[in-house]
Protein backbone atom coordinates (compact mmCIF):
# COMPACT_ATOMS: atom_id res chain seq x y z
CA UNK A 1 0.00 0.00 0.00
CA UNK A 2 2.84 2.23 0.88
CA UNK A 3 3.86 2.12 -2.64
CA UNK A 4 0.44 2.97 -4.26
CA UNK A 5 0.25 5.72 -1.43
CA UNK A 6 3.80 7.51 -3.08
CA UNK A 7 2.18 7.25 -6.56
CA UNK A 8 -0.73 8.91 -5.62
CA UNK A 9 1.14 11.60 -3.13
CA UNK A 10 0.08 14.64 -5.06
CA UNK A 11 -3.72 14.19 -4.80
CA UNK A 12 -3.78 12.70 -1.51
CA UNK A 13 -2.10 16.28 -0.38
CA UNK A 14 -4.53 17.47 -2.68
CA UNK A 15 -7.59 15.80 -1.31
CA UNK A 16 -10.30 16.59 0.98
CA UNK A 17 -9.44 15.59 4.66
CA UNK A 18 -12.34 14.91 5.04
CA UNK A 19 -12.36 11.60 2.63
CA UNK A 20 -10.44 8.48 3.83
CA UNK A 21 -10.26 7.45 -0.07
CA UNK A 22 -9.28 8.31 -3.52
CA UNK A 23 -12.52 6.96 -5.12
CA UNK A 24 -12.73 9.00 -8.39
CA UNK A 25 -11.17 8.38 -11.44
CA UNK A 26 -10.40 10.26 -14.33
CA UNK A 27 -12.65 10.42 -17.25
CA UNK A 28 -12.81 7.68 -19.95
CA UNK A 29 -13.62 10.50 -22.51
CA UNK A 30 -12.27 13.90 -21.36
CA UNK A 31 -13.00 16.15 -24.11
CA UNK A 32 -16.65 14.85 -24.25
CA UNK A 33 -16.87 15.87 -20.71
CA UNK A 34 -15.47 19.57 -21.39
CA UNK A 35 -17.78 20.13 -24.12
CA UNK A 36 -20.80 18.84 -22.35
CA UNK A 37 -19.51 21.15 -19.32
CA UNK A 38 -19.31 23.86 -21.48
CA UNK A 39 -22.39 23.21 -22.79
CA UNK A 40 -24.30 23.28 -19.69
CA UNK A 41 -22.50 26.67 -18.34
CA UNK A 42 -23.71 28.35 -21.88
CA UNK A 43 -27.32 26.94 -21.55
CA UNK A 44 -27.00 28.12 -18.04
CA UNK A 45 -25.55 31.79 -18.45
CA UNK A 46 -28.59 32.17 -21.04
CA UNK A 47 -31.26 31.39 -18.47
CA UNK A 48 -32.07 27.92 -19.86
CA UNK A 49 -32.68 25.27 -17.40
CA UNK A 50 -31.03 22.29 -18.58
CA UNK A 51 -32.07 18.82 -17.03
CA UNK A 52 -30.61 15.43 -16.96
CA UNK A 53 -32.11 13.86 -19.91
CA UNK A 54 -31.22 17.57 -21.96
CA UNK A 55 -27.13 16.36 -20.56
CA UNK A 56 -27.78 12.74 -21.35
CA UNK A 57 -29.01 13.22 -24.76
CA UNK A 58 -26.16 16.33 -25.57
CA UNK A 59 -23.57 13.91 -24.41
CA UNK A 60 -25.09 11.39 -26.92
CA UNK A 61 -25.10 13.40 -29.94
CA UNK A 62 -21.55 14.69 -29.04
CA UNK A 63 -20.16 11.06 -29.56
CA UNK A 64 -21.90 10.62 -32.81
CA UNK A 65 -19.87 13.87 -33.95
CA UNK A 66 -16.44 12.74 -32.02
CA UNK A 67 -16.91 8.84 -33.39
CA UNK A 68 -17.04 7.01 -29.78
CA UNK A 69 -18.14 4.08 -29.95
CA UNK A 70 -18.41 2.99 -26.58
CA UNK A 71 -20.30 5.00 -24.85
CA UNK A 72 -23.92 4.30 -23.54
CA UNK A 73 -24.83 8.16 -22.16
CA UNK A 74 -26.29 6.13 -19.03
CA UNK A 75 -27.53 7.57 -15.49
CA UNK A 76 -24.54 6.18 -14.01
CA UNK A 77 -22.25 8.16 -16.33
CA UNK A 78 -24.03 11.21 -15.67
CA UNK A 79 -23.65 11.13 -12.11
CA UNK A 80 -19.97 10.47 -12.10
CA UNK A 81 -19.73 13.40 -14.31
CA UNK A 82 -21.78 15.48 -12.02
CA UNK A 83 -19.49 14.74 -9.18
CA UNK A 84 -16.11 15.03 -11.23
CA UNK A 85 -16.86 18.47 -11.98
CA UNK A 86 -18.43 20.11 -9.19
CA UNK A 87 -21.77 20.85 -11.02
CA UNK A 88 -25.31 20.35 -9.09
CA UNK A 89 -28.93 20.25 -10.65
CA UNK A 90 -30.47 23.64 -9.20
CA UNK A 91 -33.89 25.19 -10.46
CA UNK A 92 -34.33 28.67 -10.94
CA UNK A 93 -36.42 30.20 -7.63
CA UNK A 94 -38.68 33.06 -7.63
CA UNK A 95 -38.52 35.77 -4.62
CA UNK A 96 -42.51 36.66 -4.31
CA UNK A 97 -45.53 35.93 -6.42
CA UNK A 98 -45.55 38.30 -10.04
CA UNK A 99 -47.65 41.63 -9.81
CA UNK A 100 -51.13 41.64 -11.50
CA UNK A 101 -51.12 43.45 -14.55
CA UNK A 102 -52.74 46.74 -13.09
CA UNK A 103 -51.40 46.90 -9.86
CA UNK A 104 -50.44 50.25 -9.83
CA UNK A 105 -53.99 50.75 -10.57
CA UNK A 106 -55.20 48.66 -7.88
CA UNK A 107 -52.37 50.27 -4.99
CA UNK A 108 -53.52 53.93 -5.58
CA UNK A 109 -57.41 52.56 -5.30
CA UNK A 110 -55.78 50.64 -1.69
CA UNK A 111 -54.42 53.84 -1.01
CA UNK A 112 -57.64 56.03 -1.63
CA UNK A 113 -59.85 53.89 0.95
CA UNK A 114 -57.19 53.71 3.43
CA UNK A 115 -57.37 57.25 3.33
CA UNK A 116 -61.09 57.42 3.10
CA UNK A 117 -61.76 55.06 5.93
CA UNK A 118 -59.11 57.23 8.00
CA UNK A 119 -61.01 60.22 7.55
CA UNK A 120 -64.26 58.38 8.04
CA UNK A 121 -63.30 56.97 11.41
CA UNK A 122 -61.35 60.23 12.59
CA UNK A 123 -57.72 58.48 12.51
CA UNK A 124 -54.75 60.47 12.62
CA UNK A 125 -51.55 59.59 10.91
Amino acid sequence: MIREWRKQRKYLIKADKGKKTLRSYAPKWPKLEEYVKNWIIYHRKNGIAVSTKMILTEGRRLTIEMSITDFAGTTSWYERFVKRDGLCMRIKGTIAQKLPREYERKIIEFHKYVIKMRKKRCFEI
